[in-house]
């Protein structure tokens, strides 16, 4: 029993498994309550399902109960038979399980302690006066069942044990996303309410469906590639809500669903040559597996990882690479939009520069700014300042910084500002340029067709007919 609590699973796939069991038994509201008092610390899930009877009950405690092998009702979420316990006794040293029926009350508790002191496989068969006294607190009174974790050594207390099962909440929104969105389930956490999180985001405009196929001989493997919003056109809430979990580099790849639960989250199923990549973060792709395919897919005790059969292996390579490269696309069109302005092309103060097989960036020299700043006698001057400039470009720093950004879009100077900060910038720039009014005018026109004054016209056209008027600028 102690090597059984060492399948790797955490709080969010421990309770996650709990609410398997739930939804099995047709429940449609569960509660996960909990008491974060340190010596006293416990953790419950509560459902209003069918309910156990004696046998029943007795032989959910039972390990391998149902295995794999077993025949299941569609809605049964199970798979090894060893979830309750191994699940439950993952994160304590004393499980108790209550269920109730039209029969009445009945209980049973794993309690490590006993079992090696006795040293045999029993269990407990009446509730203590804490699981009654705690039945009660939690208001389990109707039909259903409750699970009681106590002496909880793996799962903590106090305030780590409150972040936990915050962090757990997230990741049941994900797993469970389907049956909350239909409203077959309710699931709490504490005052909390879970809310569905979708993957895929499909009320979102700009999210690409790229179709549907079906896989397998029988054709029983469904894969819908979405490809979701360049971060640049979602709103920093939506942005938040889209990384989901881990965050956008790691939420890419497949979902995997089995029964409608989520079983794999992201990632790219150990596909040779699929690797996770800042590029391919806006691609996803939905997979519905048969329930029958669980030794083909290889889902493991926790439902957390599977891996798919090597017969569809070049299919869904080749899924993943249409979305992989649709996402790739979302991010050079952004790049080109950038660089393209009413149709026409506009200027950039860098240029890409490629030596030796590196990309670097150097100063536009035909930039009007930096035409004007060099047509002067301290040109050597201001070419040595823009060698240093180039030279010193930090681009292993910034590489960094994007890499660890996952949000960072492709932006242009002053993208996100105002017209008076664009005015103070076109104010110092004109400051350098030619004190002659036609001469001042020339580079004013000029400036209004590049980066990042081409996207204040207006103001463009206010200097401009400054500068002829009175030769002043601004």
């Amino acid at each position: 029993m102690e090597s059984l609590r060492s399948f790797g699973y955490d709080m969010a796939t421990a309770l996650a498994d709990l609410v398997d069991n739930s939804v099995a038994a047709k429940a449609r509201r569960v509660r996960v309550e909990f008491s974060t008092t340190k010596g006293e610390a416990w953790v419950a899930i509560i459902d209003d399902g069918a309910g156990m009877n004696e046998p029943m009950l007795h032989e959910a405690l039972r390990f391998g109960g149902d295995g794999p092998g077993s025949v299941r009702k569609v809605s049964d979420l199970g798979r090894f038979g060893l979830g309750l316990k191994t699940a439950s006794l993952s994160q304590c040293r004393l499980l108790t399980v209550l269920s109730r029926t039209a029969e009445g009350l009945v209980c049973r508790s794993w309690d490590l302690e006993h079992v090696a002191m006795v040293d045999d496989w029993e269990v407990m068969t009446h509730a203590d006066a804490e699981v009654l006294r705690i039945a009660q607190e939690v208001a389990f009174t109707g039909t259903g069942t409750m699970v009681l974790w106590r002496r909880l050594d793996n799962a903590g207390e106090g305030r780590i044990l409150a972040q936990r099962l915050g962090q757990a909440r997230v990741r049941l929104a994900m797993w469970f996303h389907r049956f909350l969105a239909t409203q077959e389930l309710e699931l709490w956490i504490g005052q909390r309410r879970v809310a569905p999180w979708d993957p895929f985001w499909r009320q979102w405009m700009a999210t690409q469906d790229l179709g549907t196929e079906y896989l397998g001989p029988q054709g029983n493997v469904k894969v819908t590639p979405f490809v979701l919003p360049h971060p640049s056109r979602l709103s920093n809430k939506d942005l938040e809500l889209g990384a989901g979990p881990r965050g956008w580099n790691a939420q890419q790849g497949f979902y995997v669903y089995r029964r409608n639960r989520l079983v794999s989250a992201g990632g790219w199923l150990g596909l040779p040559d699929l690797t996770l990549t800042p590029q391919a973060r806006l691609a996803r792709l939905e997979v519905d597996i048969a329930p029958q395919a669980d030794t083909a897919w290889r889902v493991d005790v926790r439902k957390s990882r599977v891996h798919p059969p090597s017969d569809l292996e070049a299919d869904l390579a080749r899924l993943a690479d249409a979305a992989r490269n649709a996402s790739v696309r979302a991010f050079r069109q952004r790049a080109v939009t950038l660089g393209r302005h009413r149709g026409g092309e506009i200027t950039f103060g860098w240029l890409p520069q490629q030596r030796d097989g590196s990309m670097n960036y150097v100063v536009n020299r035909q930039h009007p700014v930096v035409q004007a700043a060099l047509d002067n006698p301290d040109r050597a001057r201001i070419e040595a300042l823009l060698r240093l400039v180039e030279r010193t470009v930090p681009v292993g720093l910034i590489a960094i910084e994007a890499e660890r950004d996952e949000t960072r879009t492709p932006q242009a100077a002053l993208e996100n500002a105002d017209e008076g900060e664009a005015r103070a910038e076109l104010a110092a720039m004109l400051a350098g340029l030619p004190q002659d009014p036609a001469a001042r005018s020339r580079a004013v026109r000029a400036l209004a067709s590049v980066e990042p004054f081409n996207r204040f016209p207006a103001l463009v056209a206010e200097l401009t007919a400054q500068t002829s008027t009175d030769g002043d600028g601004v």
